[in-house]
């Protein structure tokens, strides 16, 4: 909500604005998320980060493997345990299961984790070459403002000011290689390749010829009859 606000009061800023006023201003919209998606290193990326988070889930899950045969081990001799012997014990249990946060927070932090200095290192370089190629379209077709949709929440847009398409071919020109292109701005990509971020897509079910049915229904019946 509070994005929608501040998109809204930008917009209103710019509206009140005498120099950026709509007669005068050339606006479009750009998908960037989607984008990225079709950048074919982009996978790449992505694949070798999921190796990176399994290899150290992996290391996660032996270590809460050794810390339940502890708990295991403590439980199944505790009859016979002196009280420094289980304070021991109870004691490499406390110990095992801080690492095991403390290694989480250091791998999988949102901030500060390994894993997304990681995803940054890679997509940075991707990242900036798509930021020009949105900078040359916006140059070259003459438009004032490109705005990222992704990030927004846009409740309704012609598409004649998408200028997706656009941006996927000039990628092309600055060294990437791009999963499919398209002709012409404001051209519609394949709804089965495309759909808005965050969205579900749904395959509806063929409706059922009830008539057919019917028919073989009475097919049967009649064969019953017969016999």
């Amino acid at each position: 909500m509070k994005s929608i606000v501040c998109l809204c009061l930008m917009f209103g800023t710019w509206l009140a604005a005498p120099e950026f006023s709509p007669a005068q201003t050339r606006l479009g919209f750009v998908d960037f998320q989607y984008v990225v998606s079709q950048v074919k290193s982009s996978a790449d990326i992505q694949i070798e980060l999921q190796k990176l988070a399994a290899q150290w889930t992996d290391q996660i899950t032996a270590m809460r493997d050794s810390v339940s045969a502890l708990e295991k081990e403590m439980e199944t001799i505790s009859i016979t345990l002196t009280k420094t012997g289980r304070d021991v014990i109870e004691k490499r249990i406390k110990d095992g299961k801080q690492q095991i946060n403390a290694f989480q927070e250091q791998k999988f932090s949102p901030v500060n984790g390994e894993l997304y200095k990681k995803q940054q290192e890679l997509l940075q370089p991707l990242v900036d070459k798509i930021r020009k190629g949105i900078d040359n379209v916006r140059i070259r077709e003459k438009y004032d403002v490109i705005f990222d949709i992704s990030a927004g929440n846009p409740v309704s847009i012609d598409k004649k000011y998408d200028v997706t398409p656009l941006v996927l071919q000039e990628l092309t020109g600055l060294g990437l290689s791009v999963l499919q292109q398209t002709s012409q701005a404001g051209t519609e990509l394949p709804s089965s390749n495309r759909r808005p971020t965050g969205a579900t897509t749904v395959t509806p079910k063929k409706p059922v010829d009830q008539s057919g049915l019917e028919n073989k229904k009475d097919e049967s019946e009649v064969k019953k009859i017969d016999e």
